[in-house]
């Protein structure tokens, strides 16, 4: 597994090489939408008196520099090209593989990732240095944030393939992604801090998976919470993980022995 893996990670870095403005414009796109918010946040903040609840206009802007980067980290895409794969047929030959198709994505997420990683950061450094952004974060912060956002992406990463998956019976899953999208959009963190969520809806971005996807781990790293709540959040995440990781093996399973070649 490990020479496969190898092998798939030499041809996907291969293939990005060749779309290095689309991979420019995708970084772009995970920051643009996170200072939007920051800049009507600090506006606000500013016509209060400075301060929102517990957040400064220097907290506000450790958070989305924050959201900016776990957005990158765990951003996931996989129900929007599966759809395509199922109705024209290209998912055919990836059964016919000794390897799961899910593989195939894992890598080319990762690749993703690499390849935006670096100039994002040094776009929110300048970020950071222009609204003079104050981070809580403490050595116990930053330790808990690692496996923090990675169960945050691997939750990203599990539940897109779930929805992906219903491209098998309907073999249109545009719709249901994108609702699933702006569920996330209020509930995950994005357009405000979760602490700052009305009572009822920071209760259902908790009890729901988006919250953990990006409010969480960007508190973490903000240092938002204490140690002993980050632990918490994240025994929060590993719930849902474990019930996406369920979910996906039986609707993989079911889907696949209904699949017709083209379209399902």
């Amino acid at each position: 597994m490990i020479r496969t893996y190898r092998a798939l990670l030499v041809a996907q870095l291969q293939a990005a090489s060749q779309y290095r403005v689309q991979v420019l414009l995708w970084m772009l796109f995970s920051v643009i939408r996170p200072v939007i918010f920051l800049a009507a946040w600090v506006a606000v903040a500013n016509a209060q008196g400075g301060q929102i609840g517990t957040y400064d206009v220097r907290d506000f802007a450790a958070y989305y520099i924050c959201l900016s980067l776990v957005s990158c980290l765990t951003a996931s895409w996989n129900a929007y090209e599966f759809e395509y794969e199922v109705r024209f047929g290209r998912l055919s030959p990836k059964l016919l593989r000794p390897l799961h198709p899910i593989h195939y994505a894992v890598v080319e997420n990762l690749v993703a990732k690499l390849t935006q990683i670096v100039p994002l950061s040094i776009v929110l450094v300048f970020i950071s240095i222009t609204f003079d952004a104050r981070f809580r974060t403490t050595p116990a912060h930053v330790l808990l944030f690692v496996p923090s956002v990675m169960l945050a992406a691997a939750l990203s990463f599990l539940s897109g393939w779930v929805l992906a998956t219903t491209a098998f019976w309907t073999t249109r899953v545009h719709s249901v992604s994108t609702f699933w999208d702006r569920a996330a959009f209020i509930f995950a963190g994005q357009i405000a801090p979760l602490a700052l969520l009305p009572g009822p809806l920071q209760a259902i971005s908790l009890a729901l998976p988006f919250g953990y996807v990006l409010g969480v781990p960007a508190e973490i790293l903000r240092g938002g919470v204490s140690p002993s709540t980050a632990l918490l959040l994240m025994a929060g995440q590993a719930i849902w993980l474990a019930i996406f990781f369920v979910a996906f093996q039986r609707v993989w399973r079911a889907g696949v022995r209904q699949y017709s070649g083209v379209g399902a």
